[in-house]
């Protein structure tokens, strides 16, 4: 799943069906586990998921690809 972290807008782009994703997922950790405290919020799985990476962030870290530019003659 893609998140999409924007640092001058300070908005944070998930999927549509997001929602959807983290119900299924807590759905799956309650049949499981049966234990409510295992259940992700959004922010909590948003921090999760961004310690987990910061914690590795030599291995992680991801940089785009530099836009090509459209009708520039090389």
């Amino acid at each position: 799943m893609r998140i999409i972290l924007d640092t001058e807008k300070k908005t944070i782009t998930v999927p549509w069906n997001y929602q959807k994703k983290l119900d299924e997922y807590n759905k799956m950790v309650m049949q499981i586990s049966n234990d409510e405290t295992k259940k992700k919020t959004f922010k909590g799985f948003i921090d999760e998921i961004w310690q987990e990476c910061m914690e590795e962030s030599d291995k992680r870290l991801v940089t785009g690809k530099k836009p090509s530019s459209s009708g520039a003659s090389k």
